[in-house]
Parts: structure tokens; C-alpha cells; sequence
């Protein structure tokens, strides 16, 4: 089979990095990222800055899940990370230290043409940051989930990814990419293509009840969230390095190792007809 045609969206010599979520999941993306782009810097590439949100603190549980340490404990995730991994690659890499609301002005902080990962476990922040990029004339969209969503009832989605018999199990996940250029979406958005993304009756972190009390989509695995991170950076390497997709979208089973890519040629394809 011959290896799929990448699709060039963005330039990668005038991109931003933005990892909303810096989690479990969002946490070893930014890890890995960043050993991406000190290698990109390496070579004598520019390397894009990278801005990192989230409102959370490092709470006990997240010793376990993260590379959080207990000299940690209470402070601002992404003002810790963006700290850590600043100082150890020499990289351009800023933190918003707040949840993504409603009255946030998204443009303020992230630019037209930037790359934006989300590594959310609430679908009413997923829901409200694909409503804000929507706004965007250019911008790529990258959604990580931990068994967050169902493939839609349509023999062509459903069969041919043969995921886990037993779902809900917290052991799989999805990664889907969307791209809107020149005013127009392009690729369709994470939350277009699996509804079950941005549904729900999930709060806003900034709404009550407290962001501790929220409903967490689905149980969360160390596994599951390597796995996710590292289905983000075969996303993320194209995109940083070359300015391309060569996927839109990915679903993986932690537990047996399997992961199912679609081409993101097809998806431009799709959208055309």
C-alpha cells in the first residue's frame, strides 16, 4: 500500500504551538514537543513559540498520571511546565494560567495560522475551544480523547477501525485534526466528525460545581495517555517540521496496541464532493 499523501496547511516557519489542557495527556504531548522543536532548533530551524493554558493546580493525583513532582503540589500546571521545559531546552514557551471561558479572547494569545492541541477531559471546554477556532480564517485544530467519543452509526466509519469488543473500558482513544484556510474549513472539525466530543452536560471548569466535582468523560489510564501523546506527535511532527498533515484522524486501543490512521488527502476528497 502506498504511503499516504501529505497535505500542506500551514507554514511551519510562521506557526505557534498551543497545548490547551496540560494534563495527563497534555503534559507528555508538551514533553515530547518540545525534544521535537529542540531538534528542529538544532538544525537551525525556526522554531514556532509555544503557549501553554490551563487553569488547573497540581493536585496530589496528578504525581501519578503526569510528570508533575510534589515540590509541584498547588501551583498553576501550565506555569510550572512552561517553566520546566523552557529552561531545559531553551525554548520560547509562555503559560496562560486560566481556563478557557467564555469571555476569553482566544485571538489576544493565539495567532491566525497556529497549530492548537486539545488534551481535554470536559466536553464543555472541548465544545467552547472548536466554537472560538471556528472563528479563525486560518488555523489547524488537534483533539486528543481517552475513549471520550463513539464512532457514528455509518458502516463507513464504524467497521473498518474493529476497536476494542468491550468499550468504555478506558484503554482507548481518537485523535482528529480539522483545518480551516482562507475563511473555509477544510477539513472538518474534531467535533463535526464524532459529535460525542463536544455532547454532553459537562460544566465549564469556571462554572460550579467546582472544577474537582466535574464529570471526567472516562476513566483515565497512564497508558492510554502516552499512547494518545504520542498519536498527537505523529500529528504534530509533519505539521512543525514540514507544515503538513499526512492524517486527520486516528483511533487506538492502548491495551493491544492498536492504532488505525485514515489519510488526510481523503478527508479533503470528502469535503470537495
Amino acid at each position: 500500500m502506498p504511503a499516504p499523501k501529505p497535505v500542506r496547511v500551514i507554514d511551519p516557519q510562521r506557526t505557534q504551538l498551543v497545548i490547551v489542557g496540560v494534563g495527563g495527556t497534555g503534559l507528555y504531548v508538551l514533553q515530547q514537543a518540545a525534544r521535537l522543536l529542540y531538534g528542529l532548533k538544532v538544525l537551525g530551524r525556526r522554531v514556532p513559540e509555544v503557549l501553554l493554558i490551563d487553569g488547573d493546580v497540581v493536585e496530589p493525583k496528578n504525581l501519578v498520571r503526569a510528570y508533575f513532582l510534589e515540590q509541584d503540589l498547588h501551583k498553576n500546571k501550565a506555569l510550572v511546565a512552561a517553566e520546566r521545559y523552557a529552561r531545559a531546552y531553551g525554548l520560547p514557551i509562555a503559560a496562560l494560567p486560566e481556563y478557557l471561558a467564555h469571555d476569553t479572547n482566544l485571538k489576544r494569545h493565539v495567532d491566525t495560522g497556529a497549530v492548537v492541541v486539545g488534551c481535554l477531559d470536559n466536553s464543555a471546554t472541548r465544545r467552547l475551544l472548536h466554537e472560538k477556532l471556528q472563528e479563525y480564517d486560518h488555523v489547524v485544530c488537534v483533539d486528543s480523547g481517552n475513549a471520550a467519543a463513539r464512532v457514528p452509526d455509518d458502516p463507513d466509519h464504524v467497521d473498518r477501525y474493529e476497536l476494542a469488543k468491550i468499550r468504555d473500558s478506558g484503554w482507548e482513544g481518537q485523535v482528529l485534526a480539522g483545518v480551516r484556510i482562507r475563511r473555509e474549513t477544510v477539513i472538518p472539525f474534531p467535533g463535526e466528525v464524532l459529535p460525542d466530543l463536544i455532547a454532553g452536560d459537562d460544566r465549564l471548569p469556571t462554572e460550579e460545581p467546582p472544577c474537582g466535582e466535574a464529570t471526567v468523560s472516562e476513566p483515565q489510564r497512564h497508558l492510554t495517555n502516552l499512547f494518545a501523546a504520542t498519536a498527537v506527535l505523529a500529528y504534530l511532527t509533519p505539521l512543525l517540521s514540514e507544515g503538513t498533515l499526512i492524517h486527520w484522524r486516528s483511533f487506538f486501543d492502548a491495551r493491544r496496541g492498536y492504532v488505525r490512521s485514515d489519510p488526510a488527502i481523503d478527508a479533503l476528497l470528502e469535503v470537495a464532493a
